[in-house]
């Protein structure tokens, strides 16, 4: 198990870590064609790690990306909303007592409300992998989402879930 988590870490640091050196080169006449390559190999990478340390075999690996391909851009919108929705609130929050009310209060609002559209799409997802998954496979799998999740935001220079740095934002 422990040999399992470091071979996982590894991968995940070797992707971030290519990543990361590609986007440092100089870009090339087809920036957008290079970083599609780049997130094909990380994708390909990725499923490699899964595959072995789910034990899934070709059929539950063609269907696994299905359900990520279909979830992928669901995630992707959330994001961005989650995104704009945060920046509003923050700089409403930042004019201090000239705060309209109002408008924090609807920003409040639209990010509980992406946060439980998450979690309907967790829910959905999880509901399509239990067509072909075990549920301790799904459980790994989730393990090893939220792994890569946090790697990435290290990566990045943000601090991942239980981590803090400065004060706290909205």
């Amino acid at each position: 198990m422990r040999f399992q988590r470091m071979f996982i870490l590894l991968t995940i640091s070797t992707l971030v870590a290519s990543a990361r050196a590609d986007a440092q080169r100089p870009a090339p006449d087809s920036a957008p064609a290079r970083r599609e390559a780049l997130e094909q190999r990380v994708r390909q990478r990725m499923a490699a790690v899964v595959q072995q340390r789910l034990g899934l075999n070709a059929d539950q690996m063609r269907r696994l990306g299905e359900v990520n391909r279909e979830m992928e851009a669901q995630r992707r919108l959330l994001q961005e909303q989650e995104r704009d929705v945060r920046v509003g609130l923050r700089t409403e929050v930042m004019r201090g007592d000239s705060a309209n009310q109002d408008r924090v209060a609807r920003f409040i609002d639209q990010l509980i409300d992406v946060q439980r559209r998450r979690i309907e799409l967790i829910s959905r997802e999880q509901r399509a992998l239990a067509g072909f998954m075990t549920p301790t496979q799904r459980a790994q799998y989730l393990a090893i989402q939220d792994q890569v999740r946090r790697r990435v935001e290290e990566m990045r220079g943000r601090p991942g879930r239980g981590q803090r740095r400065g004060p706290p934002m909205p």
